[in-house]
């Protein structure tokens, strides 16, 4: 048995993943829309901070856009990774840096127990995202 299949589930047939796309395309568009907006929203004053927040939240918006897309576009049953190793090692970096940001602004000590329960969870993340990386990696 192949190692990869071990980890990631069977892709889902054609007939599941093109209605799929087709219901979240135009939502996850209208979400894309709606964090642009935030970017040039009048009521808010134009701060590092703001403009920081706003463009990340736009980013991953039109990242998730672009996932519906491919949902309607690409065939699942396809040799190719949904996302590189490299990409899923960043994205476990991201995954990594979530506690360590709420410590160094201080929400962490507002709910500790919560927040060190999703530290725990961040970081389980972190370490399967880098093992699956390391798979794909080896079998490519």
């Amino acid at each position: 048995m192949d190692e990869r299949s071990e980890i990631e589930p069977a892709p889902l047939s054609r007939w599941i993943t093109l209605p799929l796309g087709l219901v979240l395309t135009p939502f996850t568009f209208l979400c894309a829309f709606g964090s642009s907006t935030l970017l040039y929203a009048p009521n808010v004053p134009p701060t590092f901070a703001s403009i920081t927040i706003s463009s990340i939240f736009f980013i991953g918006s039109l990242w998730v856009f672009y996932l519906s897309l491919r949902l309607v576009f690409v065939n699942p049953k396809g040799k190719s990774s949904f996302i590189n190793p490299t990409g899923l090692r960043a994205f476990g970096l991201v995954f990594a840096l979530i506690p360590i940001v709420s410590l160094v602004t201080g929400s962490f000590w507002d709910r500790p127990f919560v927040y060190g329960i999703m530290s725990i969870i961040y970081f389980g993340v972190t370490m399967k995202l880098f093992s699956i990386a390391k798979i794909r990696e080896k079998s490519a």
